[in-house]
C-alpha cells in the first residue's frame, strides 16, 4: 500500500487551513513531492476537501461525539480527506481509504487516536446511505449549505441576485471542476496547428467558444513540460480572462497601460494582439510578481512589455492623457473563480466589500485620466457581484461625463445580451466559464 500521496495531501491541507493560503498556490508548490501516478488523485482530493468542507464536517459531526471544532489537527484533516474520498471519488476503494487513514495516525504514534479514526470512519461506512435521507429533510437553505458547502450568507446573496429557482444550479456550477484553457501565441503558431500538435500528445484539444485564440484541454498532462510550452507556443489563461484583451483589441503601434498587471496574462495577450508592435507598460503594486511577467515575455518572444512597480491608487501625473488603451483589472471578491479557488466561498465578503469598492473606484478613476481623447479602456473583475461590476461602472459614468460605454460588437452569437450595451457578464451556471465582468469604456 503506497500511502505517500495521502501524507502529502494531509500536509498540504494543513497549510491551506492553518495559513488561510490559496489552495492552487499551495498545491502547485507541493505537487512536486507526489509521484506521477498520484498527481491527479492528489490535486482532486485536496481541492475536493476544501470545496466540500461544510458537507464533510456535517457528516463527521453526525457520527462523532467529539465535534470537529474540538478535534486535534491531524485527526481532523485525516477524517476530512477520508470522508471526501468515500463520498466523492467514484473509484475510491473505501476500505483502503479507512486503512490508510488509520495507519497515518498510527505512524504518528497515537494509538488511541487511530482507534477513534477507525471507529468514526467505520460508522460512516455503515450508515453511508442514511446521510442523504437526513440531509434531504433539512430546511431548504440549510440543505443547500450542507449539500454544496456554501455559507448561508453567500447563498442568501446569490438567491437575491439569481432567484430562488436558479440558486441550486448556481451552487452546483460553482462546484464543478474548471477546465484547463490556454491561449495560443499567434506570434509563433496558428491555433489549428497547435490543436493538432496537442491532440497528437493525447490532450483532447478543441477551440474555446468565444476566445478567438483560446483552446480547451480535456485531458491535460504536465503541459508545462511539453516542447510547445517551452517554445512559447501558448500560455495558460482562462477563456473569460482572455476576453478582456480581445474586447479591448488594441491596434499595432499603440501605447497600452495595464495598471494592475500581475500575473500578466492580459498584458501578454494584448502584446500578441498588437503583433508585438507598440508599447505596453505593465504595472503592479507587488514588485515580487513582476519577474513572472518578464519571464513570460522571454518565453513568448514578446519585446514590447515593460514592467514597473507602481500603486494604481496613486495618480501618475506624467502619464495623464498619454495612453491609447488601458487594462483596468481591479482586485475583487473573486466570486467568479470559486471553481479554481474554492476557499473564496468561506470568506466574509460583506466585511471587505465597502473597502474593496472604494479601491476599485479609485483605481478606475485614476486610470481613466491616462487615456487620450477617443482612447478606450476595459474594466474587468473575476467576480459575479453586481456592486463591483455594473453598479460601479454606472456610478463612474454618471460622475464622469467625458466617458461612455465603448462598442464591443457581438462576436458572441447572442450569448451575452448586454454586449450591445458595452459590457458582458459571464456566469459559470450559464456559460460554463469563470465568472467575469468586462466593460469597455471610451473617452469622448
Amino acid at each position: 500500500m503506497d500511502n505517500s500521496y495521502r501524507i502529502q495531501a494531509i500536509e498540504t491541507l494543513k497549510k491551506i487551513f492553518r495559513d488561510k493560503s490559496y489552495s492552487n498556490i499551495v498545491i502547485n508548490k507541493d505537487i512536486k513531492n507526489v509521484a506521477d501516478k498520484y498527481l491527479l488523485l492528489f490535486r482532486k482530493s485536496v481541492l475536493g476537501v476544501v470545496e466540500n468542507l461544510i458537507f464533510i464536517d456535517w457528516i463527521i459531526n453526525e457520527v462523532s461525539t467529539t465535534k470537529t471544532k474540538k478535534m486535534e489537527t491531524d485527526v481532523l484533516i485525516v477524517l476530512r480527506l477520508a470522508v471526501y474520498q468515500i463520498f466523492f471519488l467514484d473509484k475510491s476503494n473505501k476500505n483502503i481509504v479507512v486503512n490508510e487513514s488509520v495507519q497515518y495516525i498510527k505512524d504518528k504514534g497515537n494509538i488511541k487516536a487511530s482507534k477513534f479514526v477507525n471507529a468514526v470512519l467505520r460508522n460512516i461506512l455503515r450508515n453511508e446511505s442514511k446521510f442523504f435521507d437526513k440531509m434531504n429533510n433539512l430546511p431548504f437553505d440549510y440543505y443547500l449549505s450542507v449539500r454544496y458547502s456554501y455559507p448561508k450568507k453567500l447563498i442568501d446573496k446569490w438567491t437575491y441576485q439569481f432567484g430562488k429557482n436558479n440558486i441550486e444550479q448556481v451552487l452546483m456550477a460553482n462546484n464543478e471542476e474548471a477546465p484547463l484553457e490556454i491561449r495560443v501565441n499567434i506570434l509563433k503558431i496558428t491555433r489549428d496547428n497547435l490543436i493538432s500538435s496537442l491532440n497528437e500528445k493525447g490532450m483532447k484539444a478543441h477551440k474555446c467558444r468565444f476566445a478567438s485564440r483560446g483552446i480547451t484541454l480535456d485531458n491535460p498532462v504536465n503541459i508545462e513540460k511539453t516542447e510547445e510550452y517551452k517554445n512559447g507556443f501558448f500560455s495558460v489563461q482562462s477563456e473569460s480572462s482572455m476576453l478582456a484583451a480581445q474586447i479591448l483589441n488594441p491596434r499595432e503601434g499603440s501605447f497600452v497601460m495595464d495598471v494592475c498587471a500581475a500575473p500578466g496574462g492580459k498584458s501578454l495577450n494584448a502584446a500578441e494582439i498588437m503583433n508585438n508592435k507598440g508599447k505596453i507598460l505593465s504595472r503592479d503594486i507587488y514588485s515580487g510578481k513582476l519577474p513572472l511577467i518578464q519571464r513570460e515575455t522571454d518565453r513568448l518572444g514578446i519585446v514590447i512589455v515593460d514592467t514597473q512597480e507602481y500603486d494604481a491608487l496613486k495618480l501618475d501625473v506624467d502619464l495623464i492623457g498619454k495612453a491609447d488603451y488601458l487594462i483596468v483589472d481591479v482586485p475583487c471578491t473573486g466570486l467568479g473563480i470559486i471553481r479554481r479557488k474554492p476557499e473564496i466561498k468561506y470568506k466574509n465578503i460583506d466585511e471587505s466589500l465597502s473597502k474593496l469598492r472604494k479601491i476599485q473606484y479609485k483605481i478606475l478613476e485614476n486610470a481613466s485620466k491616462y487615456l487620450k481623447p477617443h482612447g478606450e479602456l476595459i474594466y474587468s473583475t473575476c467576480t459575479t457581484n453586481k456592486e463591483e461590476n455594473i453598479e460601479l461602472i454606472n456610478e463612474f459614468l454618471n460622475e464622469n461625463k467625458k466617458f461612455t460605454f465603448g462598442d464591443i460588437g457581438d462576436g458572441f452569437n447572442g450569448c451575452f445580451t448586454t454586449a450591445k450595451d458595452g459590457y458582458i457578464e459571464i456566469y459559470p451556471h450559464i456559460h460554463n466559464m469563470d465568472g467575469f465582468f468586462i466593460a469597455k469604456i471610451k473617452r469622448v
